[in-house]
């Protein structure tokens, strides 16, 4: 491949790589010099279209809804250009590995992080939802992961305009596996498609396999014709074969309506497990405080009518960290964000408000060596790679921990062989 002096303003310096549009360069904005990736279109997809000038427009279009989505969890698009024949995107440089990359280098990933990673896509897809812009294209090897743990998706915008071009060569854009049925159908397409990508990925990320799996063709007669296994035959908790069920169906009207719908029967079904892992940086939980079945329970129900069915899970977790009563109690009210519902829960359970609420995992920290700058930073950080339950590890390292560095070691334990340096520097560094 020969490598181009230049795109438009932006010296190239590298290939990216190449993908159904085209090839992805790596080049440097002259004026800020910033890092930015361009996407160039092929040629083959612009003679594809029996009119150049209507391609082009379509391909502005795209770029322009791609370009209105201002969200992290999006790749950035910052410019479109036209040059001759060529056509491209100048879009966000994103340093990190693809979803892909990271499933097939191992080890497989724990619930915690299962959760992490679809809160994060399912809060993007709902942004661009929003705007009235949808993928087409949702799975792993779009999603990249950034150092910190952020999950981004990558070219949002620009699957339509592929298909809309190769459908004129009986060409079709998406992936087997991941692609709805209507994709293939040619019916109506909606933002319901991505919802079907990003339950046939749960389903890849929960049991370690595809929904469905053959050659192209026989994975587009089990998408049409065939339902998928219930995870839990695959050894996921049975709590997510409803939300799997409902996720892949057939009919889009049978589906969840809005990525918020799914992330909430998601965070609903975790929150009926009796054995969610919490760890996932390599850290064993401490032993932590043991609680009576009735004690539990009313701790549960108080805790319920305050943040809803997520409670169970919190409380275990929590659990497994204070180390009496009174800090497990102090801990959970620190997880209600509303003052009037925080001082509810804390009458209901016998216990006084604090003094200062416990808003920051200080509060729940069992050992002095830590201060509450260092933790809140920590848990700030750890946010970006796991999402909420980022306080829940924070609490645990800082229980087990005699000094702040075995602190941040124990956070960046990422595989159980080491620390991961990216995310040590990250920890250092001040807040």
């Amino acid at each position: 491949m020969t490598l181009p002096e230049r795109i438009g303003k932006y010296p190239v310096t590298g290939v990216l790589g190449e993908g159904a549009m085209g090839v992805v360069y790596r080049a440097v904005d002259p004026v800020i010099e910033r890092v930015v990736a361009i996407k160039t279109v092929k040629r083959a997809l612009r003679d594809a279209d029996d009119a150049g000038a209507s391609f082009a427009a379509r391909f502005r279009h795209e770029a322009r809804s791609a370009g209105r989505l201002a969200h992290p969890g999006i790749v950035a698009v910052y410019e479109y250009g036209e040059e001759g024949d060529d056509a491209w995107l100048v879009m966000e440089y994103v340093e990190g590995r693809t979803l892909a990359q990271r499933l097939g280098a191992g080890p497989a990933p724990e619930l915690p992080e299962i959760l992490a990673l679809m809160e994060q896509l399912l809060d993007a897809l709902g942004h661009a939802h929003a705007q009235g812009v949808w993928h087409r294209d949702i799975k792993p090897a779009n999603l990249i992961l950034t150092r910190a743990g952020r999950l981004k998706i990558a070219d949002f915008g620009i699957a339509r305009l592929a298909e809309v071009a190769l459908t004129q060569t009986s060409a079709s854009i998406g992936t087997p596996g991941y692609m709805a049925p209507e994709q293939y159908t040619g019916l109506g397409l909606d933002h319901r498609a991505d919802l079907f990508a990003a339950g046939a990925l749960l389903y890849r990320l929960l049991t370690g396999r595809p929904a469905f799996a053959g050659t192209p063709d026989a994975v587009m007669y089990q998408v049409l014709h065939e339902n998928p296994l219930p995870p839990s035959r695959h050894g996921a908790a049975p709590a997510f074969d409803a939300v799997l069920a409902r996720a892949l169906a057939r009919d889009p009207a049978a589906r969840f309506a809005d990525a918020a719908a799914l992330r909430d029967a998601l965070r609903e079904a975790a929150g009926r497990l009796d054995d969610l892992p919490t760890r996932v940086l390599g850290a064993p939980p401490p032993a932590g405080c043991s609680l009576g079945a009735d004690e539990r329970l009313a701790l549960e129900q108080a805790l319920a009518s305050a943040i809803g069915p997520v409670a169970k899970v919190l409380l275990r977790q929590a659990a497994q960290t204070a180390t009496d009563r009174a800090t497990l109690v102090q801990g959970l009210a620190g997880q209600i964000g509303e003052p009037a519902r925080r001082a509810t829960f804390l009458a209901r359970v016998g216990a006084a408000p604090a003094a200062t609420p416990a808003t920051s995992v200080a509060a729940a920290a069992s050992t002095g060596a830590l201060d509450a700058a260092t933790l809140d930073h920590a848990t700030r950080v750890l946010t970006t790679q796991v999402g909420p339950i980022a306080k829940v590890l924070v609490r645990q390292a800082a229980s087990r921990a005699c000094s702040t560095e075995q602190f941040y070691a124990l956070l960046a334990q990422g595989s159980g062989v080491g620390p991961d340096a990216a995310l040590l520097q990250q920890l250092r560094r001040p807040g």
